[in-house]
């Protein structure tokens, strides 16, 4: 047929208050000037259209010119779509083709649908969906190394969505692909209702229209577009019980009618809260021309720039140490006698050591002593104070303030027992467990207050896009169309994240006195500490250039021996897309001069911790959410201990905000594609098969970051412009420069489909396709590099069509897999090896206490007792290669493994762990239209999606690396090897062994994140359903008004696993390292009700019709937590704020 055009915590009700005085309110003002906009729209059309045209019925277009103008193979008509039906998609072949005739699962979302529920974005868009999960019904979190939590809710709502259980390969959290007009775009762009005529979600891997991509899905845009034939003007206006108001303007105004139109609209929008304080403030405006010169000939271009200023609210509990500090007694901390008392006075001796702590204290906790941080309260600065003092020194200069202290003149702070044993060998470690999210409203209220109020940023875009069609050649028999495009995304980012991951953490000052004695008058006031925040600036640029050809041959008077053959269409695409990707971070940093900075090096001092009072000392409860500033940049005094001279002082500091070293180093990506589908139709129409092949063939290359400029002490970006292949290359400004030419890979990718239409009513289908991404060259922790994700997915299934196409019905089985994901909670643990055994940091120089400063000056003794005095890198680096070893005896393997350690250039090389992903079910939809006024939609899925596999590969080289580690020596006399090992021996400037550190920081975290391999992905709720519908009241006393809701069930989620017996032997005897399978923590099954109402009429003598709409999303909800994540013995360390039911009014005015 050719194709046509269990765990829960309940809270009380929420009260929102809304402005009430006309007056005073911006709603109000906003309303106003939008329908003032609307009437003024209404007579510039009155007087553009030509009075002696008859008028036409709401809904209808006057009729078309006599030059009949022909839909080209590439664009889909929207006009066709039933209520939540629509019929054609784009996504399957690149060519206009019906949903019946794809074997691919395809659901395209219409805009009634997205009217009806009062949808926005694509999280919006996931609550009805089959197989699709994003902010509303589920929690993108990671559980970092070293025990924190990242809320990525907050920060990155727009990619924190899944489908089919798998995230977008190569990030732990990235989300579904995302097009627009099928132009590969930025996800990290929402898409708007505003200029949205359908949406098209593709799950699985897709290689016909993203080779390049996640095996999860694809999410398209399919744009409004300027209508030559009739003028049309929409207003809307639209807010909300948590204080969110929203105004859009759409006006569509033919210029040369049947020819040339011109479509703009634009939106300004405020979202509400229930936390605060808060704010997200979007402004977008879109502009589409359409202009036909000739009949078979289209032209679009488009333009849309985004803004976003937003301060979102936490979505994740803070984790709390206040519950357990009070359990333990409340200790309290003199630092100036190191004697800890109780809330019953009973005292402690002196503690040196922090081991011996009481519970309910910790030290050092995250960086806390490596810094100086500044105290603020009431959006000011209070304080500025070294966190622990350094031992007394006799010669020089006094210690650098900033370098972290040695004595025991210390802060300590609450703590948990989670806090002090995460990382401790033996029968009391705890390295699979996260210190637990707060439930208690009485510590913090987590209904209306955002305690990471201070994370803010500010989001902008620019897209363009421009694409001509044509239609060749026509006839019965043959058809050849060609389309061109091209397309323009440039987008910044400037997020400031001053609480990161590991600092949501509720901590009481324990301390009842200051360090130097002073009584401190912040004593048992609840806090909040930001260790090392930073604003970071992303520019990220795509530009692509496409070319397409579409051929359609349609049999006629064929013998009667090939009569079977029926309609072929072939397609081919080629494109050339290039990207841009550079990070500026930033932190603010002392850059006064003084006796302990160093003028050469500015930046080469710690950063400055920051610590926000959330309330005052009775009760050590949150009373508010932290203060925020926009930046540090001032004169301060800073608290610090001259240990020179043994005395305190207070001593004027400036504080800039300075770009750090390494920044600025531009990532270009190429990539080159060519693709060929073809769809044939058999047997009368009755079976239908798609065949498509794309091969992508990509480069990338890394440029030269910044440099400290020793002249001013501060990053200099001029050498940013220079790229590799550089070896050893002595750059303008005299720093040396080592860095990799472009890096190529190429590959295939394959999809094949068909569709066999037993009878009328029935359809069989069958899809098979893959999807290669190629990700930023990472380099193995051997030789070679970390290979790509690939994508696979089988689909097979059914489809009914019944009661005249009124009711559609398609079951669809699919399995899919990712291999080599990037996505995984270990990804960052091959970096920190790769620091272990010595690639260069940021500054380019040897790390000390690495493996390779370690064997390198072994090598440097050897070579002058052989009476090398001053020996070079070329004398050195044979012999470091033969103790470092990686490769055994192999002396070839050795020396280029060393060549890459050494020479890839500052922070270089870098590798990244890998996992592999499995997800399998059943996918349902039905659209169902009983009449024209009542629209019906049903969707479900079963789904069962794990880690199939967690970097074995860095497991596998640390038991390589390990004989080689805890055997070299050091030398007592050159060449004797009796010294001791570096494994055990304490490295320069550090307070920890390689054991320790490895253990730490590698192996422990290692096992937190493998164990889980094997089980249900996070959150992983098997079955889901769904059901929306509205009715329209056509006549009778409820005329004009309509009424609709909808619900969404889902079965109990996995939310983590019990302990498996403890260790018997090794480092961790005695400790839990595994989850045992048979001890699985659920959340419990959940239900959600929606409902909606409206009302049609009409304003101006007729002329405007307008309708009034109230949505209540999640009727029954009161507002509550839910856990997401718990420790081995089932107790939650990550509860979900779940908000509660909202109200949505929507007017809406149409010309």
């Amino acid at each position: 047929m050719k194709p046509s055009h269990t765990t829960t915590a309940a809270g009380p009700d929420l009260i929102s208050t809304m402005q009430t005085n006309p007056a005073q309110s911006p709603l109000l003002r906003h309303t106003c000037a939008a329908v003032a906009g609307l009437l003024l729209v209404g007579q510039l059309a009155a007087q553009i259209v030509p009075a002696a045209k008859p008028a036409t019925a709401p809904g209808t277009g006057p009729a078309l010119s006599d030059e009949t103008v022909m839909l080209s193979p590439f664009q889909v008509a929207s006009d066709a779509d039933k209520g939540y039906q629509a019929l054609n998609t784009l996504s399957g072949t690149r060519l206009n083709s019906k949903l019946e005739d794809l074997g691919a699962s395809i659901t395209v979302v219409t805009k009634q649908q997205m009217l009806d529920t009062a949808v926005l974005d694509i999280n919006d868009v996931f609550r009805y969906e089959a197989s699709t999960e994003g902010t509303d019904n589920f929690t993108t979190f990671n559980r970092n190394r070293s025990g924190g939590v990242n809320d990525q809710v907050q920060s990155n709502p727009q990619q924190s969505n899944r489908i089919r259980g798998i995230s977008t390969a190569g990030q732990s959290a990235g989300g579904a692909n995302t097009a627009f007009g099928n132009f590969r775009t930025n996800n990290s762009i929402p898409f708007d209702l505003y200029n949205v005529a359908a949406i098209e979600i593709s799950r699985g891997p897709n290689s016909n229209l993203f080779g390049l991509g996640a095996a999860s899905g694809t999410v398209n845009v399919v744009p409004t577009q300027a209508n030559p034939e009739r003028v049309t003007a929409n207003a809307t206006l639209r807010f909300d019980d948590w204080g969110g108001h929203r105004e859009s303007l759409n006006f569509n105004q033919p210029i040369i009618r049947g020819k040339l139109a011109l479509r703009v609209a634009a939106v300004q929008e405020s979202k509400g809260f229930t936390r605060q304080p808060t704010s997200e403030r979007i402004h977008r405006e879109f502009g589409t021309i359409l202009a036909r010169p000739f009949k078979n000939t289209q032209i679009r271009l488009t333009a849309e720039s985004y803004k976003n200023d937003y301060r979102r609210p936490n979505s994740i509990t803070p984790r709390d140490t206040t519950t357990e500090w009070k359990a333990q007694g409340s200790p309290t901390w003199d630092p100036t006698t190191q004697i800890a008392t109780f809330a019953n006075g009973t005292k402690t001796a002196a503690i040196t050591n922090d081991a011996l702590l009481p519970f309910g204290l910790i030290g050092g906790y995250n960086g806390i002593y490596s810094r100086p941080g500044v105290y603020i309260d009431n959006t000011s600065i209070q304080n500025f104070s070294v966190q622990r003092t350094n031992n007394a020194v006799s010669t020089g200069n006094p210690t650098n303030p900033f370098t972290g202290g040695n004595s025991t003149l210390r802060y300590l702070q609450s703590g948990t027992t989670i806090q002090r044993n995460r990382d401790i060998l033996g029968p009391t470690g705890l390295p699979l467990y996260l210190i637990p999210g707060t439930s208690n409203k009485s510590i913090y209220d987590w209904s209306s207050i955002n305690i990471v109020s201070p994370n803010n940023g500010a989001d902008k875009a620019e897209t363009y896009s421009a694409e001509i069609e044509q239609v060749v050649f026509n006839n019965r028999s043959h058809l050849i169309a060609v389309k061109a495009g091209a397309f323009s995304q440039k987008f910044e980012s400037n997020v400031y994240g001053a609480i990161d991951n590991l600092e949501t953490v509720i901590y009481v000052d324990v301390n009842e006195k200051s360090l130097d004695g002073s009584p401190n008058p912040y004593f048992k006031r609840p806090y909040i500490q930001a260790t090392s925040p930073s604003s970071v600036r992303r520019p990220q640029t795509i530009d692509i250039q496409s070319a397409d050809i579409a051929y359609q041959y349609t049999p006629n008077n064929l013998p009667r021996w090939l009569s079977w053959i029926g309609l072929q269409r072939f397609g081919s695409h080629a494109e050339v897309d290039r990207s841009d990707n550079t990070g500026y971070q930033s932190a603010q940093r002392v850059t006064s001069d003084h006796p302990w900075i160093d003028p050469t090096n500015r930046i080469g001092t710690q950063g400055i911790a920051q610590r926000y009072f959330l309330g005052d000392n009775v009760g050590q409860n949150v009373d508010r959410g932290p203060s925020f500033l926009k930046n540090l940049d001032g004169t301060y005094p800073l608290t610090w201990f001259d240990n020179r001279n043994g005395v305190w002082v207070k001593e004027p500091v400036t504080v800039s905000t300075q770009l750090n070293n390494g920044q600025g180093a531009r990532q270009r990506t190429e990539t080159r594609t060519v693709n060929a589908t073809a769809q044939s139709f058999f047997f009368n129409d009755r079976l239908v098969t798609t065949v498509g092949f794309r091969r992508d063939r990509q480069r990338s290359r890394t440029g030269a970051g910044a440099f400290v400029n020793r002249s001013t002490g501060l990053t200099d970006l001029s050498n940013t412009t220079i790229f590799g292949p550089a070896q050893g290359f002595v750059s303008p400004s005299g720093t040396v420069i080592n860095l990799p030419g472009w890096a190529e890979q190429d590959g295939d990718t394959k999809t094949y489909g068909a569709v066999l239409k037993t009878t009328k009513w029935l359809n069989l289908h069958f899809n098979k396709s893959d999807s290669f991404a190629p990700q930023v060259v990472r380099q193995s922790v051997g030789l070679g590099n970390v290979p790509n994700p690939r994508g696979f997915a089988t689909e097979w299934g059914g489809s009914v069509s019944a009661l005249e196409g009124k009711l559609n019905v398609r079951i669809n089985r699919f399995q899919t897999k990712e291999l080599n994901s990037r996505g995984s909670e270990v990804g960052t643990l091959g970096n920190r090896y790769l620091d272990m055994e010595g690639r260069p940091d940021g500054s380019n120089n040897i790390q000390q206490p690495s493996f390779r400063f370690f064997t390198t000056n072994i090598a440097r003794g050897r070579l002058i007792a052989q009476g090398i005095a001053n020996p070079t890198e070329a004398q050195i680096f044979p012999l470091v290669a033969s103790l470092m070893a990686p490769y055994s005896s192999d002396k070839s393997k050795n020396e280029e493994w060393l060549t890459r350690l050494m020479f890839s250039g500052p922070s270089q090389p870098q590798t990244v762990g890998t996992t592999d992903v499995s997800s399998k079910g059943f996918e349902f939809e039905a659209t169902y239209n009983p009449t024209r006024n009542w629209r019906l939609k049903f969707t479900g899925s079963q789904t069962t999606a794990q880690d199939d596999r967690v970097s074995p590969e860095i497991y596998n080289w640390w038991q390589a690396r390990l004989p080689v580690w805890t055997t070299v020596r050091s030398d007592i006399v050159p060449g004797d090897g009796k010294g001791p090992t570096w494994w055990t021996s304490l490295p320069p400037n550090t307070t920890q062994t390689p054991e320790t550190r490895w253990i730490g920081e590698q192996f422990g975290p290692y096992w937190a994140a493998a164990t889980n391999a094997g089980r249900p992905r996070s959150q992983l709720r098997e079955y889901r359903a769904t059901g929306l519908t509205n009715y329209d009241f056509t006549e009778g006393r409820l005329k004009n008004f309509n009424v609709g809701g909808a619900f969404r069930w889902e079965s109990k989620a996995s939310i983590g696993f019990g302990a498996a017996p403890a260790e018997k032997t090794g480092p961790y005897a005695g400790t839990t390292l595994f989850l045992d399978n048979n001890k699985p923590y659920w959340d419990k099954p959940r239900a959600y009700f929606d409902l909606s109402a409206g009302y049609k009429f009409r304003l101006w003598g007729d002329k405007i019709r307008a309708k009034a709409q109230l949505n209540i999303r999640d009727v029954l909800e009161n507002g509550r937590l839910q856990a997401v994540g718990v420790n081995p013995d089932g107790n939650p360390f990550a509860y979900r704020i779940i908000n509660p039911r909202q109200f949505i009014f929507s007017t809406t005015f149409d010309l």
